[in-house]
């Protein structure tokens, strides 16, 4: 399963596309407002008119690891 990792492009519709995304997928929420989630969730996004960034893209694996170890993802 591919994953991205997101900024949403407007903080004022933040909010609503978090609670579309949570309603129908796990949401995976990192600091400075970024969110991971499976790459079919940006359709929602889309057909909701809600602009985004995506920061990455990765398997399910390399999402598991982030979170498993966080300083050293970084690296």
């Amino acid at each position: 399963m591919q994953m991205v990792r997101i900024k949403f492009a407007d903080r004022a519709k933040e909010a609503q596309g978090f609670v579309a995304l949570a309603k129908r997928l796990k949401v995976l929420c990192f600091p400075n407002n970024t969110y991971e989630f499976a790459k079919s969730g940006l359709k929602i996004l889309d057909q909701l008119g809600i602009a985004y960034e995506v920061l990455t893209e990765e398997g399910f694996d390399g999402a598991c690891h982030a979170l498993r170890n966080p300083a050293a993802s970084k690296v």
